[in-house]
Order: structure tokens, then sequence, then C-alpha cells
């Protein structure tokens, strides 16, 4: 007499766990991923600049925001957040394309940030020129906010966000596959009525 079969949710528990595993493994990251964006795209609101440059009338104030002292880190930050979204939608070759997008797009931000901190008197440069009416103009007491340190620490997450999708998205596919494959699997007579029928119908036995 044959061993009885065990039952569907013993058969069924692997995939179930593979499956959680993924979820969590897969909403990490794109969460880490989301909150870079974010922070980097609030990061350039605030002002990261400022100092003083000569005009007609005698010295003035002059200030940038991120947006203005690094435009690529904001338009970065939008990038990471289509990457998220294309991460959670895609299938793999669209996912391993959007994370080393996240993954280029978190070590621009990080470059674009810290070039506008280390270097505020470039980062002034255009507020500068139209302050003092001049097409060159000296900038003087520059100062640096600690906002381009936040936009970079957000470029962080982002890249290790994309550098964990790429590293890790294998074994999605394989959590997939997995439970494919295992869908595919035919039902025996005993778990399924259907197959039972079709066994009387062919002359066998649906117990064994």
């Amino acid at each position: 007499m044959s061993d009885p079969a065990p039952p569907p949710a013993a058969e069924d528990a692997p995939a179930d766990e593979a499956r959680r595993r993924t979820g969590r493994e897969r909403g990490l990251l794109l969460l880490l991923g989301l909150a870079g964006a974010v922070v980097a795209l609030a990061a350039g609101a605030p002002t990261w600049v400022s100092g003083r440059v000569a005009a007609t009338a005698g010295e003035t104030a002059v200030l940038a925001d991120g947006r203005t002292a690094a435009p690529l880190a904001t338009a970065l930050g939008l990038v990471a957040l289509a990457a998220v979204v294309a991460c959670t939608i895609g299938r793999r070759v669209a996912r391993v394309l959007a994370a080393a997008a996240l993954l280029l797009a978190g070590v621009g931000v990080v470059v674009a940030s810290l070039t506008a901190a280390t270097s505020p008197e470039d980062a002034l440069g255009a507020e500068a020129r139209a302050a003092s009416g001049r097409s060159t103009a000296t900038v003087s007491a520059a100062e640096v906010a600690p906002w381009p340190v936040v936009s970079a620490v957000g470029g962080v997450l982002i890249g290790l966000a994309g550098l964990g999708v790429l590293v890790r998205g294998g074994t999605w596919l394989s959590s997939r596959r997995y439970e494919r494959d295992a869908a595919a699997v035919p039902a025996s007579p005993a778990e399924d009525p259907a197959a039972a029928w079709d066994s009387l119908t062919h002359g066998e036995d649906p117990t064994r």
C-alpha cells in the first residue's frame, strides 16, 4: 500500500515561503530606492550655497537652492523615482535596466551634490552673473549649507537599492519559476475530484 500523499499545505509551503521572502526583500530594496529619491528631491528645495558678489550698487547677496546649484541631482532624483516604478512592474530585462538606472542615478546624485558643496563659487556662478549684470563675476564669502550632504546621502540610498536589485533580482525570478513549476505538477486523483473522475473513466483505481 502506497504512503499517503502529503497535504497540499505542506507541498505549497516552500513556494509560499519563497514568495514571502522575495516580497520582503524586493519591498525593502524598493523602499530604500524610493526613500533615497525622495530625500534627494526634497533636499534640492532649500538654499545650498550663498555668497556675495560685486554689483553696480555695491556688494549684493546671492543664493542658490539645490535645483540651481546642482540641477543634475534633481533630474537624477526623478529618474530614480521612475526606475523604482519600473522595478515593481517590469520583467527581468526591464528590471535589470531599471536597477542599472538606479545605480547610475545614485552615483550621479552623489557626485553632483558633493561637487556643489566643494565648489560653491561655481555653483553660484549663474546667480552671481545675473546679480552683477556682467558676463563674469567673482563670488566672495561663499557659505555651504548641510543640504548638499543630505542630497548625497539620498544618492547613496538610491545606489544601494540599484545594486541590491542587480545582485538579488535573479533570485526573484527563480522564486517565481519555482512557483510555476510547482503549479505545473499535475494533481493526484486523491487531491483533485476531476482527476479522480478521469481515472474512473479510463478504468483506473483513483485510490492508488
